[in-house]
């Protein structure tokens, strides 16, 4: 997915999108000025900061 789909699909800002890349949060391609995700990876990274729910019924 390209940049503009992955900051729609998080609901954050370019800036924060660069700033996870710079900080090695969410690995990317990069062709031209335009900047790609795997799937893959945002999936990775979703997964790396999930919590469980605190309350069990």
């Amino acid at each position: 997915m390209d940049n503009e789909e992955f900051i729609q699909l998080m609901g954050i800002s370019k800036r924060t999108a660069q700033g996870w890349r710079d900080e090695g949060k969410i690995s990317f391609s990069q062709v031209g000025k335009k900047i790609f995700y795997k799937l893959s990876d945002v999936d990775k990274l979703l997964a790396e900061n999930y919590n469980k729910s605190f309350r069990s019924k």
